[in-house]
């Protein structure tokens, strides 16, 4: 298959929207193991999800704040989650939001201000079952091997 990029330079394969995997599918939960899931609570967020190579997928179901703090007013980060309720990836479900379906997210901390409605760090906000962080798991481990 062959598309153009924005600059009209041809791309070749599966990955030609400025780079963006947009026929791959999202990770699923039921592909990932236990060790490999985070999840972000606090400030009404109640979320699941996966740290990917393309950025952060949370999982449908996933319980989101429905308001933004106060501090949110006029910023991208009001635009930013007000499209996800426009396009229908969160929902207003009872006192909380849902997230309707599997979604990947440019970077954790988006994945974080979507779910917590607050300016959040994704690396610190996202933990696993023992309380470890994304940043502990992912980043600091990685500078650990390649300093050893």
């Amino acid at each position: 298959m062959v598309c153009l990029r924005l600059s009209a330079t041809p791309c070749w394969g599966r990955r030609c929207l400025r780079g963006y995997p947009i026929f791959d599918p999202v990770a699923k939960a039921g592909n990932t193991s236990a060790e490999e899931i985070f999840l972000c609570t606090g400030s009404g967020a109640n979320g699941r999800g996966i740290y990917t190579q393309e950025g952060f997928v949370v999982f449908k179901d996933s319980r989101a704040r429905i308001e933004n703090v106060p501090s949110m007013a006029g910023t991208a980060m009001e635009t930013f989650r007000k499209k996800l309720f426009d396009s229908g990836v969160l929902s207003i479900d009872g006192e909380t939001a849902v997230m309707t379906k599997d979604h990947l997210f440019q970077s954790p901390s988006y994945a974080a201000i979507a779910l917590m409605g607050r300016n959040a760090n994704g690396w610190t906000e996202w933990k696993t079952k023992d309380g470890k962080t994304l940043d502990a798991v992912k980043r600091q481990s990685v500078s650990a091997t390649s300093t050893s």
